[in-house]
Parts: C-alpha cells; sequence; structure tokens
C-alpha cells in the first residue's frame, strides 16, 4: 500500500467519519470502555476488527509475531503494561487468544531461525507448544503447532496474578481461538470436550 493509496483512503474515512460522527465524538467525550482484550498476531492478513466485524471501541488489542503472551518471570514490559491496564484499568470481561493459521511466526519456530536475531528470543516463548505439537504425533505439525501455542499463551495469562485472582472470582474469561485464513471461520477451544469446534 504507498503512501498516496493512504492518503486517499484517510480521505475516505473522514466522510465515513462523518456518517458515525456520534460514535466518533462519544469515543472522544467518554473515553474507550471495551470488554474484550484481543491478543492477535501482527500479520497485515489478520485484523482483528474485520474478523468479528467490530467497531471503534470495542476492541482493546495486542499485535505480536505469533501471538505470543510471555509468562511473568520473562520480565517483558510492552505485552504485560497492556494486560495490566487492560484488566486493572479498563476493566475488561474477556481475553481472547487468537492464532490463525499459515502463521509465519510458528513456520520460522519450526524450521530455526538464527540464534542473533531478535525473533530467536521471542519466539522461545512458544517453543513448548512447538514440542508439545511434536511429541502428541499428530499431522500437520504446523496446525498442531499453532493450536498448542494458543493454549500456551492462555496458560501464560495465568501467571499474572492479578488476572489469575479475577479468572478464578468469575470476572474474567480466557478464549482461545484460531482463526482459518482459507475460510475466515473461527473455531474455539472447548475445555469441557478438550476439543476445537466452530464458532457459531
Amino acid at each position: 500500500m504507498t503512501l498516496a493509496k493512504m492518503s486517499k483512503g484517510n480521505a475516505i474515512f473522514t466522510d465515513k467519519f462523518k456518517e458515525n460522527k456520534k460514535l466518533y465524538l462519544d469515543l472522544v467525550e467518554n473515553g474507550q470502555h471495551p470488554k474484550v482484550l484481543w491478543v492477535g498476531c501482527s500479520d497485515s492478513r489478520v485484523v482483528p476488527e474485520f474478523i468479528v466485524n467490530a467497531n471503534a471501541g470495542d476492541l482493546f488489542v495486542i499485535r505480536n509475531i505469533a501471538n505470543i503472551i510471555p509468562p511473568k518471570d520473562a520480565g517483558e514490559n510492552c505485552t504485560s503494561s497492556v494486560l495490566e491496564y487492560a484488566v486493572l484499568e479498563l476493566k475488561i470481561e474477556n481475553i481472547i487468544i487468537c492464532g490463525h493459521t499459515g502463521c509465519g511466526g510458528i513456520n520460522a519456530l519450526i524450521d530455526g531461525t538464527p540464534t542473533d536475531f531478535k525473533i530467536h528470543d521471542w519466539l522461545k516463548h512458544a517453543c513448548p507448544a512447538k514440542e508439545t505439537a511434536k511429541n502428541s504425533g499428530i499431522d500437520p505439525l504446523e496446525l498442531e503447532t499453532i493450536k498448542e501455542n494458543i493454549l500456551l499463551q492462555a496458560k501464560n495469562l495465568l501467571t499474572f496474578d492479578y488476572i489469575e485472582k479475577k479468572h478464578n472470582k468469575g470476572e474474567l474469561t480466557i478464549h482461545k481461538w484460531l482463526y482459518r485464513m482459507n475460510s475466515g471461520k473461527i473455531s474455539f477451544f472447548d475445555e469441557i470436550n478438550n476439543k476445537w469446534f466452530l464458532l457459531k
């Protein structure tokens, strides 16, 4: 996308802004009150607001390579500061960990990355998912690793005391979602049946 196209795109957006002026001005005057924190991948093909047809103000979003949440003891400040703000200040009620098929970060994890690259250090937080997928013997390895990574990052959320506390009290729900790029559909992991089902 060229800068010229983005400039024209903003002109189109400002027209839509006028059409939805009440919504946008309400967000300015009354602040944001999203109920959902979306943890997704940076992949340009996977845009949360498009996937679930959300409006401005509906989602608070973290996007990074392979939708990773480093555990509390990792000492990583970027994602943890977003979690803190979302849960303690915005008081969101749902956290969605959404991975996707064809994830380049997961493919890099499987294929290996140069040890002197930052991505190598980042993907260490997903390594247990790769090992679990390998040990399961389920093919294809890529898809199984993507699924296991979603489950792993959901567990990592619970290493944060304030998240675990709210989750245990029923004030915060963690959802594990898989977005399928070839269909646009979302599957969710059902804890009771220990299976993935299509979201309806």
